[in-house]
């Protein structure tokens, strides 16, 4: 299969790498070949701008099996364990909008996006992928904002708790389901939490090891 590896640094993956560099796998840059699969790693950098035009981009030259973005997130339930490898099934806009005192309007509210149109399905930006469900049935389904000001603000984080319930929170999940959703091509998000804004519990290390860990279990299965 052809897969697509998305991250905002390679550093997140570094143990995967390494992973692969003891099984021999063959690695030129950005391109691994690995048994029957056919790997690309791309590299986005950080800004929703950049993660959205690049991935675009890759998606516009080549056909990708699957494609799965790598990222690091912050937990908004304190049910959410720190270090825990979910999966991302719907994003919210909730940086694009207007904040007024305690209150705030995405882009839907303000009516400059519908949930109607497309890419929407099922009512939001909803990833309906079942493609290798099995490998991917362990990781918990939850919902994201996209958020470039992260929610350790208190009455940012208050706002976006009430007004979206949100298991976790991401810089730029939005930037990346909007494109896949749009193109209409398989990708999962799996996100590895790094903090617990409700219990103030954090631990950075545990959470790229995990994140690791479960990554290669998946190249293994897939």
């Amino acid at each position: 299969m052809k897969l697509l590896l998305v991250c905002n640094h390679r550093d997140i993956i570094s143990d995967t790498l390494q992973w692969f560099q003891q099984q021999h796998a063959v690695i030129n840059d950005n391109n691994i070949a690995f048994k029957q699969h056919k790997i690309e790693i791309l590299e986005t950098g950080f800004g929703g701008f950049k993660v959205g035009f690049h991935l675009t981009e890759c998606i516009l030259k080549s056909h990708y099996n699957l494609i799965l973005k790598l990222s690091e997130a912050h937990a908004l339930m304190d049910s959410i364990a720190v270090g825990q490898v979910v999966n991302i099934v719907r994003d919210f806009p909730a940086s694009d909008g207007n904040l007024i005192e305690d209150s705030f309007k995405d882009l839907y509210d303000t009516g400059y996006m519908h949930t109607a149109e497309h890419p929407h399905q099922l009512g939001g930006l909803v990833n309906k992928t079942n493609s290798y469900l099995n490998v991917f049935l362990p990781y918990k389904k939850v919902f994201s904002i996209t958020s470039a000001i992260s929610s350790h603000h208190a009455t940012l984080k208050k706002i976006r708790i009430e007004k979206y319930k949100p298991h976790i929170e991401t810089v730029d999940g939005i930037y990346f389901s909007y494109p896949c959703l749009w193109k209409r091509v398989s990708f999962y998000h799996l996100a590895a939490v790094i903090e617990n804004l409700v219990t103030g519990e954090k631990n950075i290390a545990l959470a790229k090891q995990e994140l690791n860990k479960e990554l290669i279990e998946i190249i293994q299965k897939l």
